[in-house]
């Protein structure tokens, strides 16, 4: 997974917080070891990325009604999937009774999660970075 970059910055401020925690889930999620003993602590780290995704997506929409996003809606419906994908992969990692064994979910787990990020940050969420450029004073307000 790419190490956080200068180019991923949308506000300067808690969009950017959030974007970096996420990303520090899902590196912590990868170095896990695929070993059985580990799937609590795997489906812990991907239940916190759901968590902090779910009130990640809330501001950020939040932002972009204030801001008037053209994409709204379109954006919107990503954050729906996305959601809905988190989740299946949470329910595949945790659980026990399964064709599949927990290294192969992890590993199922381990590709699609980096792309799951980088896909929608590099394609929808940057787009949202020039909206916000012209936008500051409201961007900074709906943060606190």
């Amino acid at each position: 997974m790419l190490d956080w970059r200068a180019e991923m910055v949308i506000d300067h401020g808690v969009l950017d917080d959030d974007h970096r925690q996420t990303h520090e889930l899902i590196r912590r999620f990868l170095a896990l070891p695929g070993d059985d003993d580990q799937r609590p602590r795997a489906t812990a780290l991907l239940e916190r990325l759901r968590d902090l995704s779910l009130q990640h997506f809330a501001r950020e929409e939040k932002v972009q009604m204030a801001i008037r996003y053209p994409l709204l809606d379109e954006h919107r419906a990503q954050h729906r999937r996305m959601i809905v994908l988190l989740s299946e992969i949470i329910e595949q990692v945790a659980a026990r009774e399964s064709a599949f064994s927990f290294g192969y979910a992890k590993s199922k787990a381990d590709q699609l999660l980096p792309f799951w990020f980088m896909e929608h940050l590099a394609k929808a969420d940057l787009a949202l970075k020039l909206h916000i450029a012209k936008t500051p004073t409201v961007i900074r307000a709906l943060a606190r």
